[in-house]
């Protein structure tokens, strides 16, 4: 059941601090707030729903919405426009008690397995996210219209902005990160990797094509019921998938149309349906180290989980990396030099303190996936999911994942790139969405392209 009217003492409640507010309705699916709480988005909150102002002691600055750039690298790389700044402090297995409260438990599990190892690189914190004005528009419009759908899996009157950006519900947030702003296109040529706790590394990967429909500019919430996503995926590595086509559309109402998905495998000679392509199905290019739904963090249906709002705290997030992502595009050299054992090179990762939002999925009774419970923690600005503990099913922390956060000032916004999920049982990670070569920002295809006979086509490229 959708509640259509905030009570009066959930108005008061929305003007006190945002971990009170999500611990108090971590468990309700409210519906749009009214006009006097959405003025907050022009006042004390940002365009998309973050706190404006920054943290008491400092160490979080206010938003302000520039936009710190860069020249672009010769090969169009978005460079590290702080590569100048030093280190404001070194977290270590000898000192990371010390700072314990700005860590997940992920960190602190990293800490404790690789103590010779595992470091993080504490840098001053810039809240470089933003987004183009009509994105600012259409989500304050979004405040007052969207609802989630009766089943939950879908969302009602959103269109080109963030659906929920003053959240009531562990749903609501996760919905953010699924609509997040990344742009309306992107064109990527990428490697994943997979890396075994000796070191030795598997590599797939290929070409990549992204169209966010939702985001294209002209036209209305009330009309858009199509897909928040469509992607087309022309593997060129390893030698044996060469050739393999991998159609997604992902929806906006996700139980009127669930994911739906194509496969073309050259020695089939036939584009088939691919309905395994989610959850928690292997992802094949890990060797069995991601499921489906681990990429972008988490993505598809939220139909397996119940979703908790635990409310906002401040942690150590991998943010502004340009610099590891820059590097990553220079050649297999250099994706050697950071691909070590366990997890990625700690001394390319730029740890920043941000405000997150932290969601809590346990898994619905009488479904099934193999995790049992995922923490999240989305950054405050982006609404991008920074960082996952998960757990199996004996509720024991399993894996970490980290999104390295690229500031695209050119579009503007905040990327995931670089995703990296560290098995803690035997020191293997999947490191996703390596850029091999800068990622190309533009208006995206048309839905022709996304289409099942575009599929063979493009694999005889």
């Amino acid at each position: 059941m959708i509640i259509k009217n905030t009570p009066p003492f959930a108005k008061t409640l929305l003007l006190v601090p945002s971990l009170t507010v999500g611990l108090l309705f971590s468990g309700l699916a409210l519906a749009a707030v009214d006009a006097d709480t959405a003025v907050r988005l022009k006042n004390d909150l940002t365009p998309l729903g973050a706190e404006r102002a920054g943290n008491a002691d400092g160490t979080i600055p206010a938003w302000t919405g520039e936009v710190v750039k860069a020249e672009l690298a010769a090969n169009g790389g978005r460079v590290d426009p702080f590569a100048s700044e030093q280190r404001l402090l070194k977290i270590t297995a000898s000192n990371y008690q010390q700072h314990k409260d700005k860590l997940t438990a992920g960190h602190v599990a990293l800490f404790e397995k690789y103590p010779e190892t595992f470091h993080m690189d504490v840098y001053p914190t810039h809240r470089t996210h933003a987004a183009p004005q009509y994105v600012y528009d259409n989500t304050y419009e979004n405040a007052v219209r969207t609802e989630v759908n009766a089943t939950g899996l879908g969302v009602i009157n959103a269109y080109a902005g963030i659906p929920f950006p003053i959240p009531k519900s562990g749903t609501e947030v996760i919905w953010n990160h699924l609509l997040r702003w990344v742009g309306v296109g992107a064109y990527k040529k990428y490697i994943s990797l997979s890396v075994l706790g000796n070191g030795s590394l598997s590599e797939g990967g290929g070409e990549l094509w992204e169209t966010y429909p939702y985001y294209k500019k002209g036209g209305k919430a009330g009309d858009f019921k199509g897909n928040l996503m469509e992607l087309m995926l022309l593997y060129d590595r390893p030698v044996r998938r060469k050739g393999e086509v991998l159609l997604v559309h992902d929806p906006i109402d996700q139980a009127a149309t669930p994911r739906q998905a194509w496969q073309y495998v050259p020695g089939q000679r036939r584009v088939r349906r691919a309905p395994t392509v989610a959850f928690d199905t292997p992802n094949a290019l890990f060797n069995g180290q991601a499921t489906y739904d681990d990429a972008f963090m988490f993505n598809g249906s939220i139909e397996r989980y119940d979703w908790k709002m635990k409310g906002k705290k401040e942690i150590y997030i991998p943010y502004n990396n340009n610099k590891l992502i820059q590097a990553l595009s220079e050649g297999d050299s250099k994706v050697k030099e950071i691909a070590t054992p366990n997890f990625p090179n700690p001394d390319y990762v730029r740890w920043e303190l941000h405000r997150v939002w932290e969601v809590e999925a346990t898994l619905k009774d009488g479904k099934r996936h193999i995790y049992g419970k995922r923490s999240f923690y989305l950054d405050e600005d982006s609404w991008a999911v920074a960082a996952t503990d998960i757990y199996d099913g004996r509720a024991e922390l399993w894996r970490v994942g980290f999104a390295s956060m690229l500031n695209a000032y050119d579009l503007p916004g905040t990327l995931i790139r670089g995703t990296w999920h560290t098995d803690l049982q035997d020191g293997s990670y999947a490191f996703n969405e390596i850029d091999i070569s800068p990622i190309k920002l533009y208006e995206g295809e048309e839905s022709g392209f996304y289409t099942p006979s575009n599929v063979r086509q493009l694999s005889r490229r």
